[in-house]
C-alpha cells in the first residue's frame, strides 16, 4: 500500500509539473505567451507563424482550455506565463486585483451561435423573448463561459425561468430528433454541425448580436505587472501588432494550412493534442465568426465592468468585481 501511494504521488507531481511547465519557463530572459487553443490562438497565429519576438526572446505556447488557468496561478511565479489569454470572467476572478497581472485588452468578442432545425424560427433582438420562452435548449459547455453568457441573455430578456437548459456535446447535436429546440454552440463546431447536410441544421441566432451591437468581451490578454514595469516598450510593440495579427487572419493570402501549422507547432505535447482547427473547419467564415479583434483595456473597461456585472447577476460564480488597477492604461 505504501509503495502504491508513493507511485501515485509521484504521478500527480509529474502531471502538475507538466501543466505548469506548459505555461511558464525557467529561463528568466524568455518571455512566455500562453493561450488556449481555438479562437484565442487565432489572435496570435501571425506571431507564431513568423516567430515574431519584438526584440526579445519570446516563446508562444498553445494549451488546452482546461489548462489555461494554471498558467497564471502557480505559487512559483517564475512558472507563470508572462502574457496569457484567458476567458474574461476567469481573468477577472484569478488576477482581477491588478497586483500581479494587468489586462492589456480584449482579443475575441464572442464566437457563440444558436443552431436549430432548418424550419425553426430565427432569433433576433425583437423576437428572442417570445420565441425562446417555453423552449428546451442544449448548451455546449453549459457550466462554463457559453452557459454563463446564455443565462445572461435569458436574464436580460426576462425569460430565465421560462427556458429549460441541458448540457450537450457538440458531436451530439442534431436537428432531427426533436428532443431540443435550440443549441448554443461555439465556432468552429457551429459551422461543422450546420455544414453537415444530414443534420438539417441552420444558424438561427447569434449571441453577440443578441447581447448588443458590438458583442461582448470573451477572451482577454493579460500581462505580468512586473513585465510592464520592466519592459514597457515590449508591451507597447506587442499591443500595436495585435491589430495587424487580426487582419492577417482574414487576408486572402493567408491559408488555413499556414494558420493551423503555426498553432500546432506551439503545442507543448503535439503528439497527444487534438487540435481545435483543421483545414476542413477553418474557413474564412469561421475565422470571421470567431470575432478576433484587439481593443485596448482603456477602451473596453466600462464594457467589461458592465458585462461582469450582468454575468454575476445571472449567477456566474466566476464573475467578480475587478480593481481599477487591473486595466492597463498605457503607462507604467
Amino acid at each position: 500500500m505504501k509503495r502504491f501511494l508513493t507511485v501515485f504521488l509521484c504521478l500527480i507531481t509529474l502531471c502538475l509539473s507538466f501543466a505548469f511547465s506548459a505555461c511558464g519557463g525557467g529561463d528568466k530572459d524568455t518571455i512566455t505567451v500562453c493561450m488556449p487553443d481555438g479562437a484565442p490562438a487565432l489572435s496570435m497565429a501571425k506571431f507564431m507563424s513568423e516567430d515574431t519576438d519584438f526584440g526579445r526572446k519570446v516563446e508562444y505556447r498553445v494549451v488546452g482550455s482546461s489548462e489555461i488557468a494554471s498558467c497564471v496561478t502557480s505559487l512559483d511565479e517564475t512558472k507563470n506565463a508572462d502574457l496569457c489569454v484567458l476567458p474574461v470572467n476567469t481573468a477577472c476572478k484569478l488576477v482581477g486585483d491588478g497586483t500581479k497581472y494587468k489586462m492589456l485588452g480584449t482579443v475575441t468578442h464572442g464566437n457563440l451561435f444558436i443552431a436549430a432545425a432548418a424550419d425553426a424560427q430565427d432569433l433576433t433582438r425583437d423576437n428572442f423573448a417570445e420565441e425562446i420562452a417555453g423552449k428546451k435548449v442544449g448548451v455546449v459547455n453549459l457550466p462554463a463561459f457559453p452557459g454563463a453568457v446564455f443565462k445572461l441573455l435569458l436574464s436580460d430578456y426576462g425569460v430565465s425561468d421560462k427556458v429549460t437548459l441541458s448540457p450537450v456535446a457538440a458531436t451530439e447535436i442534431s436537428g432531427t430528433d426533436g428532443a431540443l429546440d435550440y443549441f448554443v454552440i461555439p465556432e468552429p463546431a457551429a459551422s461543422l454541425r450546420v455544414g453537415n447536410a444530414n443534420l438539417k441544421l441552420k444558424i438561427a441566432g447569434n449571441l453577440q448580436s443578441l447581447y448588443g451591437e458590438d458583442g461582448y468581451p470573451q477572451a482577454v490578454l493579460v500581462a505580468k505587472a512586473s513585465l510592464i514595469e520592466n519592459d514597457g516598450k515590449f508591451i507597447s510593440k506587442f499591443m500595436e501588432e495585435m491589430t495587424a495579427a487580426a487582419d492577417w487572419l482574414t487576408d486572402e493570402g493567408t491559408s488555413a494550412s499556414t494558420i493551423i501549422t503555426a498553432i500546432a507547432a506551439h503545442y507543448p505535447d503535439p503528439e497527444n493534442t487534438a487540435p481545435a482547427f483543421n483545414e476542413k473547419n477553418l474557413t474564412k467564415t469561421v475565422i470571421a465568426n470567431c470575432a478576433v479583434k484587439f481593443t485596448g483595456a482603456e477602451t473596453d473597461k466600462d464594457k467589461i465592468i458592465e458585462f461582469l456585472r450582468k454575468l454575476k447577476a445571472a449567477g456566474d460564480a466566476a464573475a467578480t468585481e475587478v480593481a481599477e488597477s487591473f486595466f492597463y492604461n498605457g503607462s507604467k
